[in-house]
C-alpha cells in the first residue's frame, strides 16, 4: 500500500528554513519506501523573477519527490493577491483558470516560457517513465532547470508542441534530443537507459527504430527461459506457466554491453509501478538491479 503527501512551496530562496525542514522530512519519507510525495512549486508570485524561480526549481527538483508540480499563481476575486494586484503589476486571466500573466518581476514571455518548461516536467518527469535516462542526462547540463528548458526549446525548434505524440514517439524524440547534445560515443549509454525506461513500465509490442536487434540472441534467450521455467531461478510467481509462455510474459534486453536484464512484471514497485529487474551477469549469476 502506498501513501500520498503533498508540499505546495513558494519562493525556496525565501524560505530557507522550510526547505531544511521538508529536507529532513523527505528523507525520513523516503526511508519508508511506501510514500508517494508530490511538491508543488508556484510560479509568478510578487519579488519573483525568472532567476529566483530557476534556483527554486533546482532546488525542489533535487529533493525527488514522485511528482513535481509546476503552478501558475491564480488571482482570485476577493484575495489579498487581487487587492493586490496593481500594486504588484499583475495581469491575469480574468476567466477561470484566473493565471498570472506577467508581474512587474516576471515578463509575459518568460510566463509563457515557463509554459513549455511545465509540459516537459509533466511528460519526462511526473510520468515516471523517464527515470532513468533524465537522471542520467542530468550530468550534461549545469542544473535541472537548463536540462528542462533545453528540451522545451527543443520541442518549440522542431515543431513538437500541440501534437498528440504515442509514449514511443516521445521516446524517440528524447532519444533525437539526446543525441543532439552528447557525443556520439555517448550514445549507447544513453539507448540503454531509454530501453531500461521503455520496459520497465511494460513489454512493449514495438522496438525502436533505433534500438539495437536482438535476433542474434534469440536461441540463448529461448534457452534462458527453457531453463528457468524448470529451475524457477529468478521468477518465483510463474509456476505451471511453459518456458514460451513465461517469454511472453515477461522481457529480457541485452544492453550495449552485452549484459542482460530480466524485466518480471508480476512483481512492481509499489510507488512507481516498475517491473522488478534481475540483471543477469552469467547467465547462472543472480544480481538484483
Amino acid at each position: 500500500q502506498s501513501h500520498h503527501m503533498l508540499f505546495a512551496l513558494t519562493d525556496m530562496s525565501c524560505c530557507m528554513m522550510r526547505m531544511l525542514s521538508i529536507h529532513l522530512s523527505q528523507h525520513c519519507l523516503h526511508s519508508f519506501g511506501n510514500i508517494h510525495q508530490h511538491l508543488d512549486l508556484i510560479a509568478g508570485l510578487p519579488y519573483e523573477n525568472l532567476e529566483s524561480f530557476k534556483k527554486s526549481f533546482n532546488d525542489v527538483y533535487r529533493l525527488r519527490p514522485q511528482q513535481f508540480q509546476l503552478g501558475f499563481l491564480k488571482v482570485l476575486k476577493g484575495s489579498k493577491m487581487h487587492e493586490k494586484a496593481g500594486e504588484y503589476g499583475i495581469v491575469y486571466h480574468t476567466r477561470p483558470m484566473y493565471e498570472v500573466l506577467s508581474t512587474n518581476w516576471l515578463t509575459y514571455d518568460e510566463v509563457i516560457h515557463l509554459k513549455g518548461i511545465e509540459e516537459m516536467v509533466e511528460v519526462y518527469y511526473n510520468s515516471c517513465q523517464f527515470r532513468c535516462t533524465m537522471l542520467a542526462l542530468e550530468a550534461e547540463f549545469d542544473t535541472p532547470f537548463a536540462m528542462y528548458e533545453a528540451l522545451a526549446e527543443y520541442y518549440e525548434e522542431n515543431g513538437l508542441n500541440g501534437l498528440k505524440h504515442s509514449r514511443m514517439g516521445r521516446f524517440d524524440i528524447l532519444h533525437d534530443f539526446i543525441l543532439s547534445y552528447v557525443k556520439k560515443e555517448h550514445a549507447p549509454k544513453y539507448e540503454d537507459d531509454l530501453l531500461m525506461d521503455l520496459y520497465l513500465r511494460e513489454k512493449s509490442k514495438s522496438r525502436p527504430s533505433w534500438a539495437a536487434d536482438l535476433s542474434g540472441y534469440k536461441s540463448e534467450i529461448q534457452e534462458f527461459f527453457r531453463k528457468e521455467a524448470e529451475e524457477k531461478r529468478y521468477l518465483k510467481d510463474y509456476e505451471g506457466y511453459s518456458w514460451k509462455q513465461i517469454l511472453n510474459m515477461t522481457h529480457v534486453e541485452v544492453d550495449s554491453k552485452g549484459k542482460w536484464t530480466l524485466f518480471d512484471y508480476k512483481r512492481r514497485d509499489p510507488l512507481t509501478k516498475d517491473a522488478k529487474t534481475y540483471r543477469i551477469l552469467e547467465r547462472k549469476e543472480e544480481e538484483r538491479a
